[in-house]
């Protein structure tokens, strides 16, 4: 019996067309992947944003006295990132001791976290009582903050308002003394600006 004669190429033509389909999916996966990953990165280092809630973090001081940001709900909370080694960090801190000494009654929190590792939160103590201050200091050793807050450097301040929003985000020094600089905080803390500015400037001319 004659054998029935294949036409060559028939054969193969299947699978040449699979594996192109194959090769494609694949492709596409890879595609997909790699536009998930830049998503994904583009996403972690998009800084915060005024009008976004300030993400809740808990943290102790040098006393080992736990603080949660979400328990000043109802205060308007001045959050700084410092570290000892952070010369213009140095010259802002007086600024701050003042607004905390004048506007702590009217319902202002100051709370400065020290981003120090392990291996210099050793001159923390020494940084804080040589610069007589009276606001709680927060450690973050571990770096738990860095995360959530995608800080820029250091020093950096996001001024809260009292629903655990974040009205002002400050990046660098700023000599919170100055009118111009009081803004935000006296708006959120409902203190009318030229007091403010006046009772700043006092206190300035006390310490000189």
């Amino acid at each position: 019996m004659a054998e029935q004669a294949i036409p060559s190429g028939s054969a193969q033509a299947s699978p040449r067309g699979g594996s192109r389909l194959l090769i494609l999916i694949a492709a596409a996966i890879i595609l997909a992947g790699v536009f998930s990953i830049v998503w994904l990165q583009s996403a972690k280092y998009e800084p915060l944003a005024v009008g976004k809630p300030a993400p809740d973090f808990f943290l102790s001081d040098l006393n080992d006295k736990p603080y949660r940001l979400s328990d000043f709900r109802g205060k308007v909370v001045f959050l700084n990132f410092w570290a000892t080694w952070c010369k213009p960090c140095r010259e802002e801190m007086p600024s701050m001791e003042i607004l905390n000494k004048n506007f702590e009654k009217d319902g202002l929190v100051i709370l400065a976290v020290s981003i120090d590792r392990v291996t210099t939160t050793k001159d923390i103590p020494p940084f804080v009582k040589g610069m007589n201050l009276t606001f709680p200091v927060l450690i973050d050793s571990w770096g738990q903050t860095d995360k959530p807050y995608k800080r820029m450097g250091v020093p950096e301040t996001f001024i809260i308002d009292q629903e655990g929003i974040i009205r002002e985000i400050v990046i660098g020094p700023r000599d919170w003394t100055r009118l111009d600089s009081l803004q935000v905080l006296t708006k959120l803390l409902n203190v009318t600006p030229k007091a403010a500015g006046d009772a700043a400037r006092e206190a300035v001319g006390r310490r000189g």
